[in-house]
């Protein structure tokens, strides 16, 4: 027994030096969780004392600005930035980016995927669009690499009241497109703020996003079909309010002028060929009006969760439909109800490993028309005969970081579960639908590499036929320059 205590005692230290190894891989881990859960709370302490200075920089220029005489002429006093630089009314110094928006795209109908897409049967669709807003080449991607587009945006403070942001789109065929330039107030009290100009509705959740802040390649069915390529993009003015609520909660309303892509879309014909149609006072608007408000409850740091409302009215919507050769004209108003849902948490992993997003919406369209002309082919009988046309869509995507910048997707949308007219003779038609799968890598915050799956079931032809089949994209964004931060 005597001669085994060398041995044992021996041992004690191979032991010992194990579980000290153990313990030091332990503490490690723990100190390097511990130091990025300090570090993301401290950059939120940073931003919250950068919005603070910001304010208390504002309340002291008003308060100077206020308490000079009549007689003093001065310029407003200057404004200091997010980002810590000055800018003042006579000083142009945006930030300025392009972001290049590109991809390898390849499906199994021979290239025509893109139109199938974009045209997927609901029996309201017609010979009708908004002034402007004529076929556009980037919807239907050939088979092959193409660029979608490559967009030069504008971003500034105007002085102390305004804010001004300018977004232009260029295609791979050098088509030069505005989407968007406005202005928004800075210091309306109460929390309301105004915007004017042209501008992406705050419609939804998805429809203010520019393409590349789709987390998929491609819009979804329901917005794509029913709110056009573009979305609900019009000219007009916002005013929303941000109540001082312990719960985070946003009102607001839009007036704009109705040039819609097909939602209030008015006939692209000659006025001699419907004249009942009235073609000579579609530029008078404002014709649409929209509501929206979106809540979203404080779940702590790493948890966020919102919820929308939102309504859209155009007072003048018209189409021309040709069945069976005979044409008629079709005018009356449009309605568009939308629900939307967002959930996201925040890993404390490093560089969006385990962060997870959930996005839902769904959307109802429901137009009433009125025939109120047809041409020599058609049923003069038919004259005064009221239709309604109902047609909804909704999509469900999923995002989850696989590791540090690597994001898996996966996205369902169908077009039409209700897909039907009344009036007359009620028809129901069928659904479009598809499946897709996406896998995302995010070298930096500036460019991102995405692969993309789709299996579609899409309804054609007057909805007597059916096309199946598959897509693929490789898709490149990268971003040159300043880019402002995306909202929620």
């Amino acid at each position: 027994m005597l001669l085994l205590l060398p041995i044992i005692f021996g041992m004690l230290p191979i032991r010992v030096a194990f579980a000290d190894q153990s313990e030091v891989t332990e503490i490690r881990r723990n100190l390097k969780q511990m130091k990025a859960e300090y570090e993301r709370r401290i950059q939120a302490l940073e931003q919250r004392l950068e919005r603070a200075e910001a304010a208390a920089k504002r309340a002291e220029d008003k308060a100077e600005t206020a308490s000079r005489t009549q007689s003093q002429t001065a310029m407003p006093p200057p404004i200091t930035s997010k980002s810590g630089s000055v800018n003042s009314g006579n000083a142009f110094n945006p930030q300025i980016s392009i972001i290049l928006n590109g991809n390898y795209y390849s499906d199994s109908t021979q290239g025509k995927g893109g139109e199938y897409h974009s045209e997927a049967f609901q029996p309201s669709h017609s010979h009708a669009h908004g002034h402007g807003h004529d076929e556009h080449e980037h919807n239907y991607p050939a088979n092959g690499f193409n660029l979608s587009e490559a967009e030069l945006a504008f971003s500034a403070t105007v002085d102390p009241y305004f804010d001004a942001n300018a977004y232009m789109a260029v295609d791979g065929n050098g088509n030069f497109e505005l989407e968007e330039a406005w202005f928004q107030t800075r210091n309306i009290p109460y929390g309301f703020k105004i915007k004017g100009g042209k501008f992406l509705s705050d419609f939804g959740y998805i429809n203010k996003q520019h393409p590349h802040q789709w987390d998929f390649a491609d819009q979804n069915l329901a917005y794509l079909n029913l709110l056009g390529y573009h979305g609900l993009q019009d000219t007009g003015v916002q005013i929303t309010w941000l109540p001082d609520w312990s719960l985070y909660a946003l009102f607001g309303v839009e007036l704009l002028h109705g040039d819609q892509e097909l939602f209030g879309a008015t006939a692209t014909i000659d006025q001699n060929d419907h004249p009942g149609l009235h073609l000579d006072n579609t530029g008078e608007g404002p014709r649409l009006w929209t509501a929206f408000i979106k809540i979203a409850p404080d779940l702590g740091y790493n948890h966020a969760l919102q919820f929308g409302l939102s309504y859209a009215h155009n007072r003048q919507h018209q189409e021309i439909h040709e069945p069976g050769g005979a044409g008629a004209g079709l005018a009356g108003d449009a309605d568009l109800w939308g629900v939307d849902l967002v959930y996201k948490y925040d890993s404390p992993k490093p560089y969006g490993h385990g962060d997870f997003k959930l996005q839902t919406e769904y959307l109802r369209s429901i137009k009433d028309l009125t025939i109120r002309d047809v041409d020599d082919n058609g049923n003069v009988g038919l004259i005064g005969a009221a239709r309604k046309f109902t047609t909804d869509g909704w999509y469900i995507q999923s995002l989850y970081g696989i590791a540090p910048r690597w994001q898996v997707g996966v996205r369902y949308d169908v077009l039409g579960m209700t897909n039907e007219v009344s009036g007359g003779v009620t028809n129901d038609f069928g659904s479009s639908s598809r499946w897709s799968l996406a896998l995302s890598w995010f070298p930096t915050e500036f460019s991102t590499i995405r692969l993309q799956y789709s299996h579609s079931n899409i309804l054609i032809d007057g909805g007597n036929s059916r096309e199946k089949f598959d897509t693929f994209w490789l898709q490149f964004l990268m971003s040159l320059g300043s880019h402002g931060a995306h909202s929620f």
